[in-house]
């Protein structure tokens, strides 16, 4: 084979589709691996980075966790015989905003699910686990909470309902501890973080 030809085979070579396709696909997988590097920035930026998420976080389950310490008070005022009539029949209307304030018909749950992008540090991934747990506790535990709230004022006493309401305190509570031990492990890495607002709710009476 002549040099020239050597050389016109090299440049064929190059321009092979199948080898600027691997070459492409190299390039797409070390870009991804780089950019899921966690952020290199200082421990007071990433303090302060985390500390304005979890105001954010705050800021949206604010509703929920008034409805759901809402809800509680209701139940248990309820079977306390402190009710009034009057009260009695507000309670239903109530109840219902009470569901809407930790479902995705609430804008603070879809910003909480759509619209908070934690900083991508070591510390950061702690908190954004601890935003999924935060999640599941809005719209899975305290929900589901405040629906059997509503159905047993409808149909009290029911054993069904008191048994999964059971559940739903108990998850309400495990996934409060999870949230809180997630933010002392980011905490171990950047220093004190301020403290989600999820609140330890009240025993249901009857649970």
């Amino acid at each position: 084979m002549s040099a020239s030809s050597l050389a016109n085979f090299k440049v064929a070579f190059y321009k092979r589709p199948w080898f600027l396709i691997t070459i492409a696909i190299v390039v797409v997988v070390a870009v991804s691996v780089i950019t899921d590097l966690p952020n290199h920035i200082s421990r007071s930026q990433d303090l302060t980075a985390q500390n304005d998420t979890i105001g954010q976080i705050n800021a949206d389950i604010d509703p929920c966790v008034y409805s759901i310490k809402e809800s509680f008070s209701f139940y248990n005022m309820s079977l306390a015989g402190k009710l009034t009539p009057s009260d009695r029949s507000q309670v239903p209307g109530l109840l219902v905003g009470d569901q809407t304030a930790c479902s995705f018909a609430s804008g603070a749950v879809y910003d909480l699910t759509n619209n908070i992008e934690v900083i991508d540090t070591r510390a950061g991934k702690h908190i954004d686990q601890m935003l999924s747990v935060i999640v599941s506790w809005v719209t899975s535990d305290a929900l589901a909470a405040i629906e059997d709230i509503q159905n047993l004022f409808q149909n009290p006493g029911k054993l069904s309902l008191i048994d999964n309401l059971t559940k739903q305190e108990a998850q309400l509570s495990k996934d409060r501890a999870a949230a809180f031990h997630d933010l002392t492990e980011a905490s171990r890495i950047v220093g004190k973080l301020k403290n989600p607002i999820l609140p330890k709710l009240p025993h249901l009476t009857g649970t």
